[in-house]
């Protein structure tokens, strides 16, 4: 209820009801804090106690003067201090106005900057997700064998990167100023999380990390089967075998997830070209060459991504083989965990690709 609704008479009995017991409900939750506040800040109250009395003597002694005023035949006099009062009220109504557009120019500002500000946010995050990841890790690492851990975490954070860069519908919507801060959010928060794994693969086994403890800062044991995984990658010995086993597997598990991606792509064309075959007529065509033109335009959509997905896997095995075996083994169980993710959200087959971190990078580096 408004000064506004009171004057014009837009005041139901039942808006005026709920209005009432609004404010009862206010002045009880206000007593209730003020009593607390007793308890807990008994000076500050004390200050807030003595300003009230002081403001209520001060009108009690005004109230007085005015009838004493009337009463001695100043009548016209009390009539122009009565004028004043009424004019210092309107003019503190008036500074109070001042004061509410003044607080919401500052929420706008606010706003605009929190939205400006929102990616650098969505990377401080991002960052204290990497420092999380590692400080577990580590801590495990420091007593146990990390093989199991490292298999977990790479299969987890490649599950929650995958599910929280889900393609979307392409849906038109006027979003509210909270839509457009989480919008921008989302969309720094995945670029920093795809930066946040790789350095963390990358870093997971350095045993000179700054921001982390010296107890912390050790080296790692990860073992299966004989097969140690903190030995270099290209080291000929007699396991060999085994690290070309994971290089082809991780290779031959990406290969597989972009047949699956082009296979899917080709499947819509040519669902679209059968489409327009039964509804609309025109030139007929025999099943292959309807299958051949859809297969032909799903690999030129997808030559592309198909581009950037060699170079990416070919700097990234180039990067890992300098590094522990450890770090083929992340390669091989993210592999797995993105096409049983291709598999699960159907939407990631079909999906334009492009305007990830990654994509950008090579595009830039290599003139892709």
């Amino acid at each position: 209820m408004t000064l506004k609704d009171l004057f014009t008479g837009q005041v139901g009995k039942n808006n005026m009801d709920r209005k009432v017991f609004q404010l009862l409900t206010t002045l009880i939750v206000i007593l209730a804090l003020f009593l607390a506040a007793g308890f807990l800040f008994p000076e500050t109250v004390s200050v807030i106690l003595n300003v009230v009395w002081i403001i209520l003597m001060a009108s009690a002694a005004i109230f007085f003067t005015l009838g004493i005023l009337v009463i001695i035949g100043m009548k016209n006099e009390a009539g122009r201090v009565l004028d004043l009062l009424l004019e210092g009220a309107l003019t503190f109504i008036d500074f109070l106005e001042f004061l509410k557009n003044l607080w919401k120019r500052f929420v706008d500002l606010l706003k605009e900057f929190l939205l400006f500000a929102s990616p650098i946010f969505a990377y401080i995050a991002a960052f204290l997700v990497y420092v999380l990841l590692l400080y577990i890790y580590k801590t495990v690492g420091k007593s146990h064998d990390v093989t199991i851990m490292t298999v977990i975490i790479t299969a987890a954070a490649i599950l929650g990167f995958g599910l929280l860069s889900k393609p979307q519908p392409n849906t038109i919507i006027e979003l509210t100023w909270k839509g457009q801060f989480q919008k921008k959010f989302k969309a720094g928060f995945i670029d920093g999380i795809e930066v946040v794994l790789f350095v963390f693969f990358l870093t997971m086994d350095s045993v000179n990390l700054f921001f982390l403890p010296a107890d912390l800062n050790i080296p790692l044991k990860a073992e299966f089967r004989g097969y140690d995984l903190m030995v270099r990658s290209f080291v000929y010995d007699k396991h060999v075998t085994t690290t070309i086993a994971l290089i082809v597997t991780t290779v031959s598990l990406e290969v597989l997830r972009n047949m699956i991606k082009v296979f899917a792509s080709a499947r819509r064309y040519y669902s679209n070209f059968s489409h327009e075959l039964e509804n609309f007529g025109g030139t007929k065509r025999n099943t292959m060459d309807m299958l051949k033109e859809a297969i032909r335009k799903s690999f030129n959509d997808a030559k592309s991504d198909l581009i950037k997905f060699v170079t990416f896997n070919t700097v990234l095995f180039g990067v890992f083989l300098l590094f522990p075996r450890l770090k083929l083994l992340t390669l091989a169980v993210a592999s797995v965990t993105n096409l049983a993710l291709d598999l699960t959200i159907r939407s990631r087959l079909t999906a334009k690709k492009g305007s990830d971190l990654i994509s950008r990078i090579l595009q830039k580096a290599f003139r892709l």
